[in-house]
This record gives C-alpha cells, sequence and structure tokens, in this order.
C-alpha cells in the first residue's frame, strides 16, 4: 500500500487515549488546546497513521468465528519474529525458546524484572526515562535509582559510565532496564558505547533487560545494534580466529548455519579473505576444498542486496589476494571469485592477467561479466599482436563495435586457426556492422553455406538478422538474395525468416509467393512467421491464393494454420474444405473449424456425425471452441447415428440438461442409441434424477444394472456421504433387489455404510461392494471379513494389501499389518503379494517372517526377495539369523537360475552380501519362563537386604512369578500384576527388539531400571526421568493388539523406536532406583506387568561391545583424584548434554557453529589438578578448557580459557601466540607443541593453584606462569574502557581472577574427543 503519513484520522470515540484525554486527564495528558486549534496527538507513543490493510484484514476473518479460547503461538508467528531480526539487524541463531509472548513493552519487561528481582529491589534506569518505566517499575514495588546521560564536547547525550558503575555498587543493583535507541532522548547507541555499557554491567554481575521498541524508527546515517549481539563470542575474537573457526564449520550442515558461517567470515573483511587466501596450498596437493568453499559462500554472501560495504571490502580482499598468489590455478580460482562480486574498479586486475597464458580466459571472462569495461576490452584488442579467439568472444558478448575494424583484419590473417576463425566470424556477427557484409558472405559462400567448423554460415544469417532489423538496406537485400532456389533449405527459410520480420511491406507477397513452393518445409516455415503478424487481411488473401494451390498438401497446411490462428474470418473458408474429397484436407478442415468456433462452424461438425467423419467431428465437438450445449442436446432429435454420437458428447460434457432426451432416449427402438442413452447416464444425471432412476433399477433387465447404477453414483456424488448414506437406504426398505444398491452404500463409505453393507443380507453382493469402498478404515473390516469367509480371504487380503501399501504408516506398522494378513493363510499368490509389498518395508523383523516362506516353493521367490532387500538395505545388520536367511535365499535363486538368467544376478548379488556381513547381529532370545528369573526389588534394595532375607524374598518372588507367567506358541504372558521377570543375564550396550501387547499398562526395565512404558499414557517413553524429561509422540497400536519396540542402550543414552517412530531420542537413563547415583552400568533386561495382562513375542538381542571403563590408577586414588569421565556416564556433567556424547568411552564433541553451549561440571572448583586426553579426529580443532569460570558466558573473559586448538593445521598459519594450543586465551601465550598425527590421543594436565597455571602436553610443559604478573594486576582496563593495554589480546577479563568456578568443554565446532577426566582438588593456600 501507499502510505498516508498527512491526513489526520477522526480517532475520537475509538479506543485513543492518545486523543481523548487530552484536557480530561490532568497531570497525565496534554491541556486542551486553544480554541481554534486542533490536538495532534504527538504527546505519546501512539501512532496516528493508518494501520497495514492486512493486519485489518487478518482480525476481521478471526473475528468471524464466535469462538475465543486459550492458544499457543504458531510456529508461523516465531519465524516471522526470526526473519525480522535477522533481516533487519543481522541477528542469527535466535530460536523461538528465545521468544516470549507478552502484551506490549511494559509488560514484557515487568515480567522478566520479577524474574530476576524481588520488591524493594533497585533498579538501574538512565535519565531521563520513558514515563512508562517509571509507573510500571514503581506500581510494581520497585525503586529506581537513575543514571543521568550527560553531554560530550559535541552536544551529544552519552551514558556515564563511571557513574552507572557506582550506583551499581552502592545500591547493591543486580538488574538495569536499558533502553536502546534511548526513549525519550533518542540516541542510537553506538558499538562502543554498547560494549562499555555492558562490561559494566558484567563486571557487576549485573544483568540487563534491554527495550528496543524503536529499533525500527531512526533516522539514517544510524544503525541499531542489537544489545545482545555485542557479547556474542565471535565479538571478542580475532579475525584469524573468527577465519579459523568458520572454517572448522564447513561445509555447513544447513542453510542457517551457513549463513551465520558466511556472515562472521564476511564481517573479517579484506583481511579475512587475504587470510583465507593465504591457507590455499598448491592445488596439486587437492586440500583446497575447504578454503575454496568458505570464499565462493562469502562472495555469494555478500552479492545480496543490502551487502554492499562488505562486498567492498571482499573485492578488495580478492584483488590483493590475486596478485599476492603464486600458485596459477588457486589465482584461477580467485580470479572466477572476483569476477562474481567485480566493478569497473577492479578491471586492471582482469587485464593484468588477460595475456596469461594459463588465466587469460578466467580474466577476460571476468571482465565480460563485469559492467564498464568495454574500454578495458576494446585497448586489449586492439594491442593484441594476433588474432586471439578469447578477445573475440568478449568483443561479441559486449557489442563492441569499435572493435570491427581489428576484427575484420584478423578475419583476413590467412595464419589464422579455424577455432579462432570461428569466434572472429561470431564477434563480426555480434558487433559487425556494414563493412562485415563482404567478408562473411564470402566466407559463408565458401563453405557451401553448410554449417562446418568455421560457422561461416551461422555468422553471416546473424549479421544479416541483425543489420536487417536495424534497417540495413544493404542487408535485406543480401537476405532476400538467399531464399533462392538451390540454396540449402535451411539458408532459404533463414533469409525468409528475415524477409518477412524486416520488410513489412511486402510480407503478404513474401507469404502468397512461399506458399506455391515446391518445398513443404519451406511453405509451413512462411506460414509460422506470418503467425507474427497475421491479421484478417493476410487471412484474406491467402483465402483467395487457396483455389490456385494445386497441391492438396499446401491447401491442408493453409486450413490447419487457419485453424491455430482462430481465424474466425476464415471460417467460412475452413467449413467449405470440409466437403473437399481429399481425406487429409477434410479432416484438417474438420479440426481448424472446432478451433475457430462459432455458430456455423459448430453446424457444419454437428452435421458430420452421422456421416462417414463422425469421429473426427466428435473429436473436433468434444474440444470445441465456444459453447456447444445446446447443439448437442438438439442433436438428441436427429437421426439414430447422429443420437448415437451425440449421446456420447452430452455424457463427455456432463450435461445434466440433457438428462430428459437421455431418459427418453432409453425407450429407443435402435439398440446402438439405446445402449449409448444408458451409458450416458453416469455423465448427465443429478439429485433430481435419483428416484427415476431407482424406479429403473427396480425394473431393469441384468444388463442394464450396471449403467444405472453408474447413472445413480453420478447422481449422488455431490452429496455428503452422510445423505448418499439416508437417500440409499430409504430405497433399499422397498428395493425388490436389495443387493442393487450396494455400490451406492459402498461410494457413501462412511461408518453407516459400511455397518450396512457387513450386516445385508445378500453377503456375496455385499462383499464385492465392500471390495470396492475407499476407506483406509476398510483395513480393519476386510481383515475380519477374511477371518469370517476362507471364501473371502483372497479377495478381501489383496484390496487390504492395496490399502497398507499406499498409507502413510511406517514400515514397522505395515510389516505387523502384512504379517497379520499372511496368518490368516490366503492363496501363495496373494502371499506373494503381501511378501512383495513386505520387501519394500526393509526391516529386520520382515526378513526373520519372510525366511519362514522360503520353505514353500510356491512363495520361495518372494521370500527370497525380502531377504535380499532387507539385508541389502541395512548392511550393517549382520548375525547368525540374517547369515541363515541369506544362505536359504541364495539357494532360493540358485534353483530359479537354471531357467531365468536374472536370478543368478541375484545369486551373485547375496554372495556379496554374505561376504561382507558382520559376524555379531541380532539372535533370538529365549522367553521360556525357565530362562527368566523373578526379581527380589531393585539392586539398592537389595544390597540392603540380609543374605537370608534377600534369599526369603527370592523364594517369594519365584513362586509369584511361577504362577503369573506362562509361555504358548512363543508367547511369554503375565498375569495382572504378576512379579517382575529380569533376564539370567546382564547387558552393558546393546539393542533390543521385541513385540509386546497389552490392554493396560505395563513396562521394561533396561539395566535393572524400571524405565520404557508400555501401554498407557505414555508408551515408548523414558517415564522414570525428572531430569531429562521424555513426553513420546503417539506410536501405540491400539490396546490388546502387538506392537513392536527396538530398543537401543549405548553408555548412558537410550533410544527407543515404536512401531517405527522414535519415541525417546538418545536420552539419558536416569536411575530411578537410586536418583543420586549414574545409571547402572549393566544389569538385566525387566519384563513388568501392570495392572492388565501383557504379552511378549520375538525378541531379539544385539549385543554391542562394551563401553571402555576408565578407573583411577592406584597412585592417582592414593592422591585424592576424582574420576569426572569414566567412559560411561556424564552424571558429573551439565549444560549440552546434545552436542558433547558418550562415544566408546569418550565424549565426543559434535557441537556446531553457533550451536546450543558448552558442558560444564555440576560442581565448582577452585585450585586443583585436571588430568584428561584428547584426540584431534579431523584437523583444525578449535576447542578449550575452561577453569573457574560460570556457566553460560564466554569463559575466555568470564573464567579463564586453556586453549585447545590443532594449531598446525594451514588455516591458523596466522595465529598469534596467545592463540596456540594450552594458552591462557589472551594472557599467557604457551610455548608451541608439535602434535603426533591426526587420530593419536595426547595425554594433559592443568594444575591451577592460585594465581599460577601451568599447563603440560605429553610430558611437556608448555606453560607455566602467573595470571596476575602476566596482566600486572589488571585484568579490566584501569580506566574501564574496552581496550586493555595489559593483557596481550588488549581485551578486558572481567572474570580472571574468580577464586572458583565450573569446569568446562568449550566447544567452537566438532572433531575432538576427550577421555580418561579425572581431578584432584588442591587445599586452599595458606594465608599469612
Amino acid at each position: 500500500m501507499k502510505y498516508d503519513f498527512t491526513s489526520i484520522m477522526n480517532r475520537h470515540g475509538k479506543d485513543a487515549i492518545a486523543v481523548d484525554s487530552v484536557g480530561q486527564m490532568n497531570g497525565f495528558a496534554p491541556e486542551a488546546p486553544k480554541p481554534g486549534f486542533d490536538v495532534i496527538p504527538m504527546w505519546v507513543a501512539d501512532m496516528n497513521f493508518p494501520t497495514v490493510p492486512t493486519i485489518q484484514q487478518a482480525i476481521i476473518e478471526r473475528a468471524q468465528h464466535p469462538a475465543f479460547g486459550y492458544f499457543s503461538a504458531t510456529d508461523e508467528y516465531y519465524d516471522s519474529i526470526i526473519r525480522w531480526h535477522q533481516t533487519r539487524n543481522g541477528v542469527t541463531g535466535l530460536t523461538k525458546e528465545c521468544i516470549g509472548y507478552e502484551n506490549g513493552v511494559l509488560g514484557g519487561v515487568i515480567s522478566a524484572l520479577t524474574s530476576f528481582a524481588a520488591p524493594g529491589d533497585a533498579v538501574l534506569l538512565h535519565s531521563p526515562t520513558y514515563i512508562g518505566f517509571t509507573a510500571s517499575v514503581e506500581n510494581n514495588g520497585y525503586k529506581i535509582v537513575h543514571s543521568p546521560l550527560v553531554k560530550d564536547e559535541n552536544g551529544v547525550w552519552r551514558m556515564d559510565f563511571e557513574d552507572m558503575d557506582a550506583k551499581i555498587k552502592a545500591n547493591h543493583i543486580h538488574v538495569a532496564i536499558f533502553c536502546s535507541p534511548h526513549n525519550p532522548c533518542g540516541r542510537v547507541w553506538e558499538r562502543w558505547e554498547l560494549e562499555k555499557a555492558m562490561e559494566v554491567y558484567r563486571a557487576n554481575d549485573c544483568l540487563v533487560i534491554s527495550d528496543e521498541i524503536w529499533s525500527d524508527i531512526i533516522l539514517n546515517g544510524h544503525k541499531h545494534i542489537p544489545t545482545q549481539s555485542v557479547s556474542e563470542d565471535a565479538r571478542q575474537r580475532t579475525a584469524a580466529t573468527i577465519v579459523a573457526d568458520g572454517l572448522n564449520q564447513l561445509p555447513a550442515q544447513n542453510p542457517k548455519t551457513f549463513d551465520a558461517v558466511m556472515q562472521e567470515l564476511s564481517a573479517t573483511g579484506a583481511e579475512g579473505i587475504r587470510m583465507m587466501a593465504g591457507m590455499l596450498v598448491p592445488a596439486s596437493e587437492g586440500r583446497n576444498a575447504a578454503v575454496e568453499y568458505a570464499i565462493n559462500g562469502v562472495v555469494s554472501y555478500v552479492t545480496a542486496a543490502g551487502r554492499e560495504e562488505l562486498a567492498r571490502e571482499v573485492r578488495a580482499g580478492l584483488s590483493a589476494a590475486v596478485d599476492a598468489c603464486t600458485d596459477k590455478p588457486n589465482q584461477a580460482f580467485l580470479l572466477s571469485q572476483l569476477q562474481l562480486c567485480a566493478t569497473a574498479a577492479e578491471a586492471p586486475v582482469f587485464v593484468k592477467y588477460a595475456s596469461d597464458k594459463y588465466l587469460a580466459d578466467y580474466a577476460v571472462r571476468g571482465l565480460i561479466s563485469t559492467p564498464g569495461t568495454d574500454g578495458a576490452i576494446l585497448s586489449l584488442i586492439e594491442q593484441s599482436p594476433a588474432p586471439n579467439a578469447l578477445l573475440a568472444y568478449a568483443a561479441a558478448e559486449k557489442g563492441l563495435a569499435a572493435a570491427e575494424p581489428a576484427l575484420l583484419k584478423w578475419a583476413a590473417d590467412p595464419t589464422v586457426d579455424k577455432a579462432t576463425q570461428e569466434a572472429v566470424y561470431h564477434a563480426l556477427a555480434k558487433c559487425g556492422g556494414e563493412a562485415s557484409l563482404a567478408t562473411l558472405a564470402a566466407a559463408a559462400k565458401a563453405a557451401g553455406y553448410a554449417f562446418e567448423r568455421s560457422d561461416a554460415a551461422g555468422a553471416y544469417v546473424g549479421l544479416l538478422t541483425r543489420l536487417s532489423a536495424a534497417g540495413n538496406s544493404k542487408a535485406l537485400s543480401a537476405a532476400k538474395s538467399l531464399r533462392k532456389t538451390g540454396m540449402p533449405e535451411n539458408i532459404r527459410i533463414a533469409g525468409l525468416e528475415i524477409a518477412l520480420r524486416t520488410d513489412a511491406g511486402k510480407r503478404t507477397q513474401e507469404v502468397l509467393a512461399a506458399l506455391k513452393d515446391a518445398d513443404r518445409a519451406y511453405r509451413c516455415a512462411a506460414l509460422d512467421f506470418a503467425a507474427e503478424f497475421a491479421d484478417d487481411a493476410l487471412y484474406a488473401a491467402i483465402a483467395r491464393k487457396l483455389p490456385s494451390l494445386k497441391d492438396n498438401a499446401a491447401k491442408t497446411d493453409v486450413i490447419s494454420w487457419f485453424g491455430d490462428r482462430h481465424a474466425a474470418s476464415q471460417s467460412g473458408t475452413v467449413i467449405a474444405a470440409i466437403a473437399s474429397p481429399d481425406t487429409e484436407l477434410s479432416h484438417a478442415a474438420i479440426r481448424a473449424a472446432g478451433k475457430i468456433g462459432g455458430q456455423e462452424a459448430l453446424e457444419a461438425l454437428v452435421a458430420q456425425l452421422g456421416g462417414p467423419h463422425a469421429r473426427e467431428a466428435s473429436a473436433a465437438l468434444a474440444a470445441f471452441n465456444g459453447k456447444p450445449n445446446a447443439a448437442f442436446i438438439a442433436a438428441l432429435d436427429g437421426t439414430p447415428a447422429t443420437q448415437a454420437n451425440a449421446l456420447k458428447l452430452v455424457a463427455e460434457r456432463r450435461l445434466k440438461e440433457a438428462a430428459d432426451k437421455v431418459f427418453a432416449l432409453l425407450e429407443s427402438p435402435d439398440a446402438a442409441v439405446r445402449t449409448a442413452a444408458y451409458d450416458a447416464l453416469a455423465g448427465v444425471t443429478s439429485p433430481k434424477d435419483f428416484g427415476r432412476l431407482c424406479d429403473l433399477l427396480d425394473k431393469a433387465q441384468e444388463t442394464d444394472v450396471k449403467a444405472l447404477q453408474a447413472g445413480l453414483k453420478n447422481a449422488l456424488a455431490q452429496e455428503t456421504p452422510s445423505a448418499q448414506y439416508e437417500k440409499t437406504m430409504a430405497r433399499i426398505c422397498s428395493a425388490p433387489v436389495k443387493a442393487r444398491y450396494y455400490p451406492l452404500l459402498a461410494q457413501a463409505a462412511n461408518k453407516e455404510a459400511i455397518a450396512a453393507l457387513l450386516s445385508a443380507a445378500d453377503r456375496e453382493a455385499a462383499f464385492a461392494a465392500l471390495l470396492t469402498v475407499q476407506n483406509p478404515a476398510m483395513v480393519d473390516v476386510l481383515y475380519d471379513l477374511a477371518q469370517q469367509n476362507p471364501a473371502w480371504t483372497d479377495a478381501a487380503i489383496t484390496r487390504y494389501t492395496n490399502f497398507v501399501t499406499a498409507s502413510a504408516d511406517t514400515p514397522i506398522r505395515k510389516y505387523q499389518l502384512y504379517r497379520q494378513a499372511l496368518e490368516l493363510n490366503p492363496s501363495a499368490k496373494v502371499q506373494n503379494k503381501l511378501l512383495r509389498a513386505l520387501a519394500r518395508t526393509e526391516a529386520f523383523p520382515a526378513l526373520v517372517l519372510a525366511a519362514k516362506y522360503m520353505d514353500n516353493p510356491a512363495t520361495a521367490e518372494a521370500a527370497a526377495l525380502v531377504v535380499k532387500t532387507a539385508a541389502a538395505k541395512n548392511p550393517a545388520m549382520g548375525g547368525e539369523t540374517v547369515a541363515a536367511a541369506l544362505k536359504k535365499a541364495q539357494e532360493v535363486y540358485a534353483g530359479l537360475s537354471k531357467s531365468d538368467a536374472d536370478a543368478g544376478y541375484a545369486v551373485d548379488e547375496i554372495k556379496g552380501l554374505l561376504a561382507k556381513l558382520p559376524a555379531e547381529g541380532f539372535a533370538p532370545a529365549s522367553l521360556a519362563p525357565g530362562d527368566w528369573k523373578a526379581v527380589a526389588g531393585n539392586p539398592e534394595t537389595r544390597k540392603a537386604m540380609k543374605a537370608k532375607e534377600l534369599a526369603k524374598a527370592q523364594q517369594e518372588a519365584d513362586a509369584a512369578a511361577a504362577e503369573a507367567w506362562s509361555t504358548a506358541d512363543g508367547v511369554l504372558t503375565g498375569v495382572a500384576g504378576a512379579a517382575t521377570l529380569g533376564s539370567a543375564k546382564e547387558y552393558e550396550n546393546f539393542s533390543l527388539i521385541v513385540d509386546w501387547k497389552t490392554e493396560g499398562e505395563a513396562g521394561l526395565g533396561i539395566r535393572s531400571i524400571p524405565q520404557i512404558a508400555l501401554g498407557g499414557r505414555n508408551p515408548g517413553a523414558l517415564t522414570g526421568n525428572r531430569l531429562h524429561e521424555n513426553t513420546a509422540p503417539a506410536a501405540a497400536n491400539r490396546p490388546g493388539e502387538w506392537n513392536t519396540m527396538e530398543v537401543r542402550v549405548v553408555n548412558d543414552r537410550v533410544t527407543v523406536v515404536l512401531n517405527g517412530v522414535t519415541t525417546c531420542n538418545n536420552v539419558i537413563l536416569e536411575n530411578t532406583c537410586n536418583r543420586e547415583i549414574p545409571a547402572y552400568t549393566a544389569g538385566q533386561i525387566l519384563l513388568i506387568a501392570g495392572d492388565k495382562p501383557v504379552s511378549f513375542r520375538e525378541m531379539y538381542i544385539r549385543e554391542l561391545p562394551p563401553t571402555p571403563r576408565f578407573e583411577l590408577s592406584p597412585e592417582e586414588a592414593a592422591e585424592g583424584f576424582e574420576v569426572l569421565f569414566d567412559g560411561t556416564s556424564m552424571h558429573k556433567w551439565t549444560g549440552n548434554t546434545v552436542n558433547y556424547v558418550p562415544v566408546d568411552g569418550t565424549i565426543f564433541v559434535t557441537a556446531q557453529y553457533g550451536g546450543s553451549g558448552n558442558l560444564y561440571t555440576k560442581k565448582e572448583y577452585a585450585d586443583f589438578i585436571l588430568r584428561f586426553e584428547f584426540q584431534f579426529v579431523q584437523e583444525g580443532v578449535n576447542n578449550g578448557i575452561g577453569i573457574r569460570t560460570p556457566m553460560g558466558v564466554d569463559a575466555a573473559y568470564h573464567g579463564m580459557e586453556i586453549q585447545i586448538l590443532d594449531h598446525d593445521a594451514p588455516i591458523y598459519k596466522g595465529l598469534r601466540k596467545y592463540q596456540q594450543h594450552g594458552s591462557v586465551y589472551g594472557i599467557i601465550p604457551a610455548r608451541r607443541v608439535v602434535f603426533p598425527p591426526l587420530g593419536t590421543w595426547n595425554v594433559e594436565e592443568i594444575r591451577a593453584a592460585g594465581d599460577r597455571i601451568t599447563v603440560t602436553v605429553n610430558g611437556e610443559v608448555i606453560l607455566d606462569g602467573n595470571i596476575r604478573e602476566a596482566c600486572q594486576g589488571h585484568n579490566v582496563a584501569p580506566d574501564s574502557g574496552k581496550e586493555n593495554p595489559y593483557t596481550v589480546d588488549h581485551r578486558n577479563h572481567p572474570g580472571l581472577f574468580n577464586e572458583r568456578g565450573h569446569i568446562g568443554l568449550l566447544g567452537h565446532g566438532p572433531g575432538i574427543k576427550f577421555r580418561n577426566i579425572r581431578i584432584r582438588e588442591l587445599p586452599a593456600p595458606k594465608t599469612k
């Protein structure tokens, strides 16, 4: 919309205190204006402009629904906010969890304030202060402390940082309300001001609530900087670190991460580009993918609209990098990137390399794609010592007319090669003038006007086309000469095209002449070209010429052309041609008449319905250009032949208004008409015909029943399912043959209609109708029918299989449905259909099921396909069960290969699968009661029992279990309240697959811990967890149905997949038996009965390798070390347990750029010795160990960070010493250590004793220094400035002297593992 910022709206009485309170609320609103003056409400932040119409429309649309209940904000709501902040302010990493829904700024501020302060607390605000803050803060019981803004020497209002610091300390303030831009003074804070303010707040542990509501209404020349952005990690780091960190995140896993990385990299400007270019190794070494990906990504990022300043920096960096680079392939890459963002200012860079044999192509292409480089290219052409194909191409692409003299010289050069000659000819075609005509004409003639290597003919035609279009008469004359007989057909057509498109005065003459040509392709080309300028005058001229054309093919082409052009003025000419004795011409005329349309054409075509051209006429009428319905209905009164064809047309057009005539023709004496009338019912009936159709159906001969049923279904089609059902049931009651109405119930397809069919008297007819019902609910119905009547099993299961295959069910759910159908034992044909469908599930249970069907020759091939497919799609499945099934499948295919060559390929495929099959896999677990034992209490209660007490409890549990659990047909069932059974063996890491069913709520225990719910409210979830909640999505089948569940337990993580749906994804297993300790390393699998019977069947267990477990050496144990991570559990850690995962006895870091935080010890430490091992999995890893740090902050500044860095990687060649591995980041540089190859474990010790930090790597002390001495006691700049001259990184480190804090793993990216982490607390130093 176009905004109206000048009109004054009348807002009185429209919920606007801005106008209604003026002169009415003393002390709050302004006084009333003097007589004769209007109110312009500028005293309060209530804009006097119209709301965007789309907002009003959305409110009105929503208000039309009468219910207004509780609601949750939608994803669209959150996405809009996130997208706005990203595009407007460059904020990245914002998620919906960071966004709260509040009623205005004041509501949001007070909500935040009450979360972090209590009534009576002091709150810091800058003055002057927004009146809304004053009222809201004080009315809620808080005390406002003002820090006044002060004017600097230039009259700019600024914050008084010393006053802020003093008042925060004096009033013990821990919450401040910050306004950015400031209200009411309007200041848009600069970055340095925000950084300095945040340093004051951080130094005083003061939380900041930042009101940024005015950030979108600021004057040009100012830029809003979100307060949160000044605290981001990346802002505290050097360009070298940002570049290294960014490269370590590539390739990005998703677009969001990619944009975040590119935003950071592009912010490093020319310096960052030069750094990245400097990391390129010689291309022959083939290790540049990451750097090239990054540079290309940055170029792509900065060329987006609104990033011009970033693009300027990137161009400067690329220009310098090209000159500095010495490797030709790398220079070529850099030139190609500069080409993507260059301006005319970068032309000299390209010119410099235009004569370089290797780089010329990249340089010239850069000039071509860059605007404003015509002069540079022309100079290169004029200075070239010899014809140059690349420069000729550049002239062509730029259309450089000034290059023509040089290009003509090159064309005449007898030494020029064919490739260069082609480029020169092409350039002359693109930018040559009249002077080039003779040269290209001679070249084309010499080539015989053939399209050979030099393409002289193509260039000549191109030049003629361009010059003729520009009005060059000489070129036009030359083009017309190409049409003469004897020239190649394509050249003649090209000449004709030029003449028709450029010589408007002679177009008609040219077309008429072309129509007499003996070459049909030439004639048709003339008509095709004429389509661009055809009008009634041209149509008339061609029509007059038509009788004189001797070739009927020419007449046919003209008539077809009239039709394609919808030439209504020539309808008579076309209609006359229908009578031609030439069949091709007559049919062309019929088709053309249908395209042209009109009453005359319609009548002519209808007249053909009873004649020899009826088929062609029917087709033309079916697609007729116009409104032929009335004519079709009228034709129903014609001859029998016409009636039969007209009936088809009214049915195709679904002409309900023809129904009465169609019903009348049901009584026609002509059999063909009568049949056509019955067939037409399906297209013309409507609800009003329902009664008479039913009357006819009740009296009909059997031969007419299907047609009448089709008519009835069409009549009901637009009705609701319930209406269809009700109407049909009303007629069934009195119908002599009720079964004739069953198809109508099938079409209704609602539950009432299905129920009616299930209870119908004619069971066979009802069953046939049920097979046509389109309703997914039929899966259960068809299964029940297949169970009830063996004669129906095949048909029912065939239809059932189609429904299941087309459903959106998970593969495991489909497996269950196919399995229960196979258990009904349908015919071999249907079993094979089920097995082929089963093959698409590709699941282990499907393989086990199919293996049972390979012994039957009738189903062996389909079953073998299931086995082969499942094994091929899951190469890690492994184990004896899979191996045995594959070997059997191999035998099946070997037998088939004697008569089927394709089976031989299957044999070879299975041989390959067996050769690679892992030895370990799922093995069947017995469910016989004797192989499980009753569980007497949990591990903790058993520990507390004395031996006799435990023996007695076990004896009682055994007796109870023997009574409560039983096995039949491989199914283990426990009655309600049965004693818990435990596996005879204890398991550590494993995968378990089992089927279970219950009508109540039971459970499954892992590692002797009752945890996983079976049935009930949250099946498939770890319902015993408290710290790591797990609410499962709905996945269980109906109570009493079998469910298939896979459980994977590795280290302290559990994943549960129920019926193909992940209900628990890598969730930490909590110990419900004793919440003070981690989950047991190993334990029993528990079968837990509930309030209803529970059954289990087909349990398979795959034992996974045990996790290496770290234990202290006797020496370390004696010294007082404590294990922080033993390889199995992260019980002593908190924070980001998603990206720091126990894997094979290590903590594997998978954190991504801008990820979800760090991992911290739950406990805080002061002085200590920390020992651990680390392994770089990939090159360029950047990590860190935070010590004495609070959680959720940048440990490098608010605690200490001991750098963990693969500083030998090429991406860190510009690294500063204080960033090397082992350094106290930004404070004390470490001595450079040389790491062993990637994948080698390194041993590190960090000793923190007071101010002394010692770091030892692989037995070598690389750092031993005093942090206080290193910064001369000034961890923060004495003048509170952001530059600190006393630290090596010149940054403030307010947390450097923390006495204690957490240990943190600080991941900037993936690719590192930690293990064997232990710590020894040191006694506090003695004070004198």
